[in-house]
C-alpha cells in the first residue's frame, strides 16, 4: 500500500505540469429574482469536464487547455443555455449567467437524467446542506441526511449506531453507505451485520452527498432497506489547507491537504492527511487516536474519457467506559462519566485502493466502471453484562477479524426514443468478494480464556440491474427497474463440529450455501405545475444475513431432511437439533429478508427562496433469524411494519442568511405479537433538527442549530424507556484573507443526555441476581472546540 501511494504521487509530481491553460469563473442567477441558483450543472459540451454551482451560485473550471469551447448550463425548470467561450493562456474568464424559468424540455430532461425520483432524493437540497450544516467528522456528515441520527457507545473508534425511518439500523444493517462507488458496509462482521465504519473518510475531502430514503433505485443492493447514503470525494481542492483544532477533553486534530499548483479540470491530484486525538469527558480517558491518509489523482485520457485513482487508509485505537447501568449511577456506585470495566476499547484499520474510469460515447451515452480493493482489521473488547455469565472473571468478550474485499461495479447510461417516447436507460452489474477470518473470545481483562467461535468465511455477491426512465410528457415520468443479486457463502468452522457430543455450548457448522433475490422498483413522477413534483414510489430491497447464520440455517435444513429420511418425527428432530445448540425453526425461515416499501411525496420550490419536501411512507420487513455477534448465537426476529412522515424545508431569507428544518415521525410494531408487547426496541418515533445559518465568503459566518430525539421504547413491552434529548449547538467562523478562525460549541444548554441506550440484563459486583435495566453511554456535556485554518 505504501509503495502504491508513493508511486501514485511521484507520478503526479512529474505529470501534473499543465501548459497552455486558462480558467473560467462565473456566477449563475435566476434572471427574474437575481437570486443565486444552487446545483446548476455546468459542462463543456462533448466532454466529461464539468462542475456545479455552489450556495452562492459560484462555479469555477481551473486550468482548461486553451481553445474554443461551448459551455452549457442545465437546471431543471429553467431554459438550458450555451455560451461560446475562448480560453486563453494564463487568463481567467469571468461569466455572469442568468437563467430563465421555462417549461421542461423533454430531450434535455432525458439526456441529463438529473431530476429526483422521490421527495427525499433532491441533489439540490443536499448541495445546500453541504454548505449550511457544520461538520467536523465524517460521522457528523451522516447527520446531514434528514431524519438520520447516530449514537456512539464504545469510545470514538467504533462505527456509530444509526437510526432512520423507524429503524434501529444497528451499525449499518439497514442503511447502504458508499464512498466513490466503494461499499462501506461489511457483511458477516465480528460486531454486527452491515457494520459501516466511516472513520477512513476525511470529511474535508467530501464534495457531494446523496441521500435516498426507501428502496426505490435499482443500482443499490445489499443493506438498502431504510435508505442509502453515498459520498463523492473532491477531484480537486479549492485551496491547499492547513487546519489546527483543539478544545476540551484534550481534543486535538490536525489536517493537511495539498495539491500541485497547476492542477485543474483536465488533470489533478492531491493528498490529505489528518490526525485526531481526544480523551472524552470520562474519568478513565478514552485515549482515542486516529491517523488518516488519502490521495486522489485523475486525468483526461481524451476529451471523452477520464481515469481516476485513489488510495488511502486509516488506523485508530481507543479505550472505552462502555454502557453504564442506570442503577449503578443512581445508587452512587459510579459517577455519570465513570466506568465499571475500563479495559473496554479496541483497535481497527482499513486500507483502500479505488480505480474509476468513465467514457462519453459519440451518441451521448456514458460508460462507467470502478474497481476497488480493501484490507481491514478489527479488534474490540466489550463487557455489556459485567458479571452475569462469569461471576469470578467477568464477561469481557473479544471480537476479532481480518478481512480482504475486492469488487467491481459498472454501468452504461444511454438515451433512446421509441414511439415518440423519450427514454433514459441504465444497465449495470457488479461483483463483491469478502474473505474473512472472524473470531469471538471470552477475554476477561483482555486475556483470552475461551474461544466461543472461530470461522473462515468466503462470501461472494454478484448482481445485475436495469433501470429505465420513460418521459411521457413534461407532466409525467415513470422510472422502473429490476435488480437480481446472487450470493454464495462458504464457512469453515475452526471452533467445533455440528455433531460434537461435547462442545462449548455454541452452535457450530461448516458448509456452503447459495441464495438469490429479485428486487423490483416502480416510480411515477407527476409535475402538474411549474416547480411542483408529486412522487409515487414502490420498491423492494433487502439486507443479507451474516454468513454464519446462513450456514447454520442450511445445516439445520440438511440435518432435518436427513433425519426425516431415517424415520424421525418432527419432535425428535427438534429435540436432537436442540442438543446440538441449533434452532429448529431455522429450517422454515429464509436468510435474505425483503423490505417492501411504498411512498407518496411532494417537492416544490417557491420564489427561488423556499425548498420544501414532504412524504408519507410505509415499509414491511420479513421475518428472519439474526446472528448476534456479541454472543455467537442466532435470534428470531419477527416481521415488522413501519409507517411515517418526513418533512424538510430550506429557506433563503437573504442571500447570506438561511434557515432549515427537518422533521420525521414514525410508528412501527412487531407483527405476530400481542398489542403492548410488540414495540420495536429503540426505533425512533420523532426526530427533528434545524437551524439558522449565516454564510459569507468574508467576515463572520456561523450557525445555531438544534437536534431533537424523542423518548422511545427500549424493549418490546415499553417497560424500559430510552430517554430522548434536545441539544443546542452553535458555531462561529471569521474569515480574514487566507485565514479562518472558528469556535464550535456543543450542548450549549449543558443537558444531560444519552448517546446509545439499550435494555440489558447485567449483574454487578455484590449483586446476588441479575437486573435488566437501561444501560447507556452518556453524551458529552457542554464543551468548546477551536480551530485555525490557513488556505494557500
Amino acid at each position: 500500500m505504501k509503495k502504491y501511494i508513493f508511486s501514485l504521487f511521484l507520478f503526479i509530481s512529474f505529470t501534473a505540469q499543465a501548459h497552455n491553460v486558462g480558467s473560467v469563473y462565473g456566477l449563475v442567477y435566476d434572471a427574474k429574482s437575481k437570486m443565486p441558483l444552487i446545483g446548476v450543472n455546468i459542462q463543456l459540451k462533448g466532454s466529461l469536464i464539468g462542475t456545479s454551482s455552489d450556495i452562492n451560485g459560484k462555479f469555477e473550471l481551473k486550468n482548461i487547455q486553451t481553445g474554443k469551447y461551448e459551455l452549457a448550463f442545465y437546471y431543471a425548470g429553467y431554459q438550458t443555455i450555451s455560451n461560446n467561450i475562448t480560453v486563453t493562456e494564463n487568463s481567467t474568464d469571468t461569466l455572469m449567467v442568468l437563467l430563465n424559468e421555462s417549461a421542461i424540455d423533454l430531450e434535455e430532461l432525458t439526456v441529463q437524467g438529473t431530476r429526483p425520483i422521490s421527495a427525499a432524493s433532491s441533489k439540490e437540497i443536499r448541495a445546500i446542506d453541504m454548505q449550511l450544516k457544520p461538520f467536523r467528522t465524517s460521522q457528523d456528515m451522516l447527520l446531514m441526511a434528514p431524519g438520520l441520527f447516530i449514537a456512539q457507545h464504545q469510545g470514538g473508534g467504533k462505527a456509530e449506531q444509526i437510526f432512520l425511518r423507524g429503524f434501529d439500523c444497528d451499525h449499518g444493517t439497514d442503511v447502504s453507505i458508499n464512498v466513490d462507488g466503494m461499499p462501506v458496509n461489511m457483511p458477516t462482521h465480528a460486531h454486527g451485520q452491515g457494520y459501516a465504519d466511516l472513520h477512513f473518510l476525511i470529511s474535508e475531502t467530501v464534495e457531494e452527498m446523496d441521500v435516498n430514503k426507501g428502496p426505490y433505485l435499482a443500482n443499490i443492493g445489499d443493506f438498502y432497506t431504510a435508505g442509502a447514503v453515498n459520498f463523492k470525494t473532491k477531484d480537486f481542492l479549492e485551496n491547499n489547507l492547513i487546519k489546527i483544532e483543539a478544545g476540551q477533553f484534550n481534543t486535538q486534530k490536525y489536517t493537511f491537504m495539498f495539491q500541485p499548483e497547476n492542477g485543474g479540470v483536465q488533470q489533478n491530484g492531491y493528498i490529505a492527511m489528518q490526525y485526531h486525538h481526544s480523551d472524552g469527558p470520562f474519568l478513565s480517558p478514552e485515549k482515542y487516536e486516529r491517523m488518516n491518509i488519502f490521495g486522489k489523482y485523475f486525468f483526461q485520457l481524451t476529451p471523452n474519457s477520464k481515469l481516476t485513482m485513489s488510495a488511502g487508509g486509516f488506523s485508530t485505537g481507543w479505550n472505552a467506559s462502555g454502557q453504564l447501568p442506570d442503577r449503578a449511577i443512581k445508587q452512587g456506585i459510579i459517577s455519570r462519566f465513570g466506568g465499571i470495566d475500563n479495559l473496554e476499547g479496541g483497535v481497527t484499520n482499513r486500507k483502500n485502493i479505488n480505480v474509476y474510469y468513465n467514457f462519453l460515447t459519440g451518441s451521448g451515452g456514458v460508460f462507467e466502471i470502478n474497481s476497488y480493493f480493501t484490507q481491514y482489521n478489527f479488534k474490540l473488547y466489550s463487557n455489556f453484562t459485567y458479571l452475569l455469565n462469569d461471576s469470578v472473571n467477568g464477561d469481557m468478550i473479544e471480537q476479532n477479524e481480518h478481512r480482504s474485499i475486492q469488487g467491481i461495479n459498472s454501468n452504461y447510461k444511454f438515451s433512446t426514443s421509441w414511439l415518440g417516447l423519450h427514454q433514459l436507460n441504465k444497465i449495470g452489474g457488479g461483483y463483491r468478494g469478502d474473505q474473512i477470518d472472524v473470531q469471538l473470545w471470552h477475554s476477561p481483562n483482555r486475556i483470552r480464556m475461551n474461544n466461543f467461535t472461530s470461522d473462515i468465511v468466503d462470501e461472494q455477491n454478484l448482481n445485475v440491474w436495469f433501470q429505465q426512465e420513460f418521459v411521457f410528457s413534461p407532466l409525467l415520468r415513470m422510472v422502473w427497474g429490476l435488480r437480481h443479486d446472487f450470493f454464495t457463502f462458504s464457512k469453515d468452522d475452526k471452533a467445533g463440529s455440528t455433531l460434537d457430543s461435547i462442545n462449548n455450548g455454541m452452535p457450530h457448522a461448516t458448509g456452503v450455501s447459495h441464495q438469490s433475490v429479485f428486487s423490483p422498483k416502480l416510480n411515477f413522477i407527476i409535475s402538474p405545475i411549474k416547480n411542483l413534483d408529486v412522487f409515487l414510489n414502490f420498491g423492494q430491497g433487502f439486507h443479507s444475513n451474516d454468513a454464519r447464520d446462513v450456514i447454520l440455517g442450511t445445516r439445520v435444513k440438511e440435518l432435518s431432511a436427513a433425519w426425516r429420511n431415517e424415520g424421525m418425527s418432527d419432535s425428535q428432530i427438534d429435540s436432537r437439533l436442540n442438543n446440538y445448540n441449533l434452532e429448529p425453526d431455522m429450517k422454515n425461515i429464509g436468510t435474505l429478508p425483503k423490505a417492501t416499501a411504498g411512498e407518496i411525496g411532494i417537492k416544490t420550490r417557491l420564489f427561488s427562496k423556499l425548498h420544501v419536501a414532504l412524504s408519507g411512507w410505509y415499509l414491511f420487513l420479513d421475518k428472519e433469524f439474526v446472528y448476534v455477534g456479541d454472543g455467537g448465537v442466532t435470534e428470531l426476529s419477527n416481521p415488522t411494519q413501519r409507517l411515517g412522515i418526513d418533512a424538510e424545508a430550506r429557506l433563503s431569507i437573504l442571500s447570506w442568511l438561511w434557515a432549515d428544518l427537518d422533521v420525521s415521525a414514525a410508528k412501527g410494531n412487531i407483527l405476530n405479537l400481542p398489542a403492548g408487547q410488540n414495540y420495536i426496541p429503540l426505533a425512533p418515533t420523532l426526530t427533528a433538527s434545524g437551524g439558522i445559518s449565516v454564510v459569507r465568503a468574508k467576515g463572520f459566518s456561523g450557525s445555531v442549530r438544534f437536534r431533537h430525539l424523542s423518548d422511545r421504547p427500549a424493549n418490546e413491552d415499553n417497560s424500559i424507556v430510552a430517554t430522548g434529548h434536545t441539544l443546542l449547538n452553535a458555531s462561529l467562523i471569521y474569515n480574514y484573507k487566507q485565514f479562518s478562525f472558528a469556535v464550535n460549541a456543543e450542548n450549549l444548554l449543558n443537558s444531560e443526555w444519552n448517546e446509545a441506550q439499550f435494555a440489558t440484563e447485567t449483574r454487578l459486583k455484590g449483586e446476588t441476581s441479575s437486573v435488566t435495566d437501561l444501560c447507556y453511554t452518556p453524551g458529552n456535556p457542554r464543551n468548546f472546540q477551536f480551530s485555525v485554518s490557513y488556505k494557500f
